[in-house]
């Protein structure tokens, strides 16, 4: 495991190494396109001079020009009303004409109405100069809402090809310095990133040897270990090997491993899967699970046709095999030997019949007298004597269950 895990390791460092080389290798004319690109983007950006808070800064300032404008023409229009201009006289000029004309009158409705007159000449006076103080100080603080418009349709314009923020749009600015940056720089980074690739592959190939080397030893202990089971499963003579060889690099190593098997002295070894009978097939997946009971993580073990081929002394090496699985997996077997089903810890019976012109399938737990006659009713058929059915009593017995 730690093996594979150190060769894991230098795999992933490899791909990682290869892709990001081979993100460098991009031709000439595509550099060329991607660097002016880049370079257009970033001076447009940099040139535009964004600041986060500048757009909601803006929308504040146009309320305020806006209401600049008609306070401005109002104060300046309540200003000529009221001091005039060089065309018209002013309500104060007008107001002056009218005190003077009373004022050579002697009646008193003549004085009193002067005196009034005079009284609306001195307020008018400090009306207009408050209006006038206050449309000359509003030119001091003037902003052009033309030109504050013009601004936040141009930072819209760009929100539109790089992002919907301030924000968005610096970190486009931020990506695309980095990008042109990598490319400026991939000629250096690609000669950085091929001595970084020749060493992690000396790397891969020490770690995936050391990993071979583990498993080809682990393989003959292994193949010597399943020998020695089947040989309890009556197939003496039979010759077992764990073929490894030098395969194509993957996540799980560099080998490629193959089963071999010869059944019969003086044959050569071939691989399993050509010449093993199905019978043998499930002996050899019995012997392997035997031999891998504390590192196999599968829980339930299915074996049919164990039984093909093999009968008494046999079939007794098989169950009792069986038994040994089965004391650390749940072991399903489907057998037609009396030996295998009596050393089970639970015997089911599956049974098919015909009902409304439908084939059902059933399955009984057996158990004490039903399970000893179909013991006997394996061991001879539908007859079954007293002496079968002590036989079977007595396998059973013989078994512990």
């Amino acid at each position: 495991g730690d093996l594979r895990e150190k060769y894991y390791d230098c795999f992933k460092n490899l791909n990682k190494i290869r892709k990001e080389l081979n993100s460098l290798n991009i031709d000439e004319e595509e550099k060329a396109r991607k660097t002016d690109l880049l370079k257009y983007q970033i001076e447009e950006l940099q040139t535009a001079d964004i600041k986060v808070g500048e757009i909601e800064e803006l929308k504040t300032k146009l309320g305020v020009a806006e209401e600049y404008e008609a306070n401005l023409k109002a104060f300046s229009t309540t200003s000529g009303i009221l001091a005039g201009n060089e065309d018209t006289n002013g309500v104060i000029t007008n107001l002056k004409i009218a005190s003077k004309l009373l004022s050579n009158l002697q009646n008193e409705k003549a004085q009193k109405c002067f005196a009034e007159i005079s009284e609306l000449i001195d307020r008018a006076e400090e009306i207009s100069a408050e209006v006038r103080n206050f449309a000359e100080s509003l030119g001091e603080n003037y902003q052009n809402p033309d030109e504050i418009n013009e601004r936040l349709d141009f930072l819209y314009s760009l929100m539109v090809k790089y992002g919907n923020s301030e924000e968005k749009m610096l970190e486009f600015l931020s990506d695309a310095q980095k990008e042109l940056e990598s490319i400026t720089f991939a000629d250096n980074r690609a000669e950085e990133l091929a001595t970084e690739l020749q060493i992690a592959k000396e790397n891969l190939v020490l770690a995936g040897e050391t990993l071979s080397d583990s498993r080809r030893k682990a393989s003959e202990k292994f193949s010597l270990d399943v020998c020695s089971v089947l040989e309890q499963l009556n197939m003496s003579g039979v010759k077992f090997v764990t073929k490894v060889e030098k395969g194509r690099y993957t996540a799980k190593g560099c080998d490629c491993v193959e089963f071999m098997i010869s059944a019969n002295k003086g044959e050569e070894t071939k691989p399993l899967h050509k010449i093993a009978s199905g019978g043998e097939l499930s002996r050899v997946m019995l012997a392997i699970k035997s031999c891998l009971l504390e590192g196999d993580p599968v829980p339930t073990m299915i074996f049919d046709e164990i039984d093909a081929g093999i009968s008494g002394y046999a079939a007794d090496k098989v169950g009792i095999q069986l038994r040994r699985v089965a004391e650390k997996k749940q072991v399903i077997c489907i057998t037609h030997l009396a030996q295998i089903a009596a050393m089970a810890n639970n015997h089911l019976l599956i049974e098919k019949s015909v009902e409304n012109n439908r084939t059902k399938t059933s399955v009984t737990n057996i158990t004490g007298e039903e399970r000893i006659k179909e013991i006997a009713r394996i061991m001879s058929g539908k007859e079954i004597t007293e002496n079968i059915y002590n036989s079977a009593k007595e396998l059973l017995d013989r078994s512990n269950i």
